[in-house]
């Protein structure tokens, strides 16, 4: 039996449909994602020639985390650095720092994309040395 034109109109409408269903929850979807959250929102104090650690988390990220880094031009002052291991929603800032001062760190980083792109992630932070 041959399907008739009218049958294969109708067919290809409700596909089409459930398609721009589909697309639209999707664009809806990716809309209504929060924005990643860095947490603490402020760094503790650190002391010269004592020991530093604190863990960073970023929260409402709905995929991993592909890289969190510092941004060269706002650096962690000499001592210390950021370990974190791709895929995780955490890192450390860790070391001793060496100088006292003020210094502004710039973290940067991205989550992986699914059906909707990823998502950067910035914070900017005034890390106090003595």
């Amino acid at each position: 039996m041959k399907p008739t034109l009218p049958a294969c109109a109708a067919l290809a409408m409700l596909l089409s449909g459930c398609e721009a269903l589909m697309f639209g929850n999707v664009i809806v979807g990716c809309a209504m994602r929060p924005t990643p959250e860095v947490l603490p929102r402020e760094l503790p104090v650190a002391t010269v020639g004592e020991p530093y650690s604190v863990q960073i988390e970023v929260i409402n990220a709905s995929t991993p985390l592909g890289n969190l880094q510092v941004i060269p031009d706002k650096p962690l002052p000499d001592g210390l650095e950021l370990v974190h291991d791709e895929r995780q929603k955490h890192a450390v800032i860790q070391g001793t720092p060496r100088a006292a001062g003020r210094y502004d760190v710039q973290l940067h980083g991205w989550t992986y994309g699914t059906q909707c792109t990823g998502q950067d992630i910035d914070k900017l932070y005034r890390l106090e040395v003595r």
